[in-house]
């Protein structure tokens, strides 16, 4: 397995802008990659996301949720690169072995994989691929009561 930082441009800040505002606002992503347009066309891109909240919100409800956040953080130009937006859910076997990587948002990585080759997927970039981490903000108190 091979990784390598992409250079940040303003496309992937601004996506990745984009990721840490859904984050803040839902939840973490399982998983959330570029991939190159299937129609060939340079700079179009497929928008492929996963997470806990997408699944309990429903896959297709998910999509209005994820495509006014990039309205709202990418500009005009870099919004129409991103051509398609697929989601996936956090039960899907690709899910399952990319968060293993546990690629933290923040910074974007080409990655080759088994994983994606196996599914001919070669020009992926990664914007995160993580497991679900425990919230430490659920602790158990003690309460003390009368009895």
């Amino acid at each position: 397995m091979a990784f390598k930082t992409v250079v940040a441009n303003s496309f992937l800040e601004q996506v990745l802008d984009s990721v840490r505002h859904m984050t803040a606002k839902n939840g973490p992503f399982a998983l959330v990659m570029l991939l190159p347009s299937e129609s060939g066309l340079p700079n179009k891109w497929n928008l492929v996301v996963s997470a806990k909240w997408i699944d309990d919100s429903g896959l297709q409800a998910a999509i209005p949720t994820v495509s006014s956040s990039l309205r709202e953080h990418l500009s005009k130009l870099n919004a129409k690169k991103i051509e398609r937006i697929s989601v996936l859910s956090t039960t899907d076997s690709l899910v399952q072995d990319l968060k293993l990587l546990d690629i933290q948002p923040g910074t974007a990585y080409q990655v080759q994989t088994f994983a994606l080759t196996a599914r001919g997927i070669g020009e992926a970039i990664i914007l995160a691929a993580q497991q679900p981490r425990s919230s430490s903000a659920r602790q158990l108190q003690t309460v003390r009561t009368r009895a």
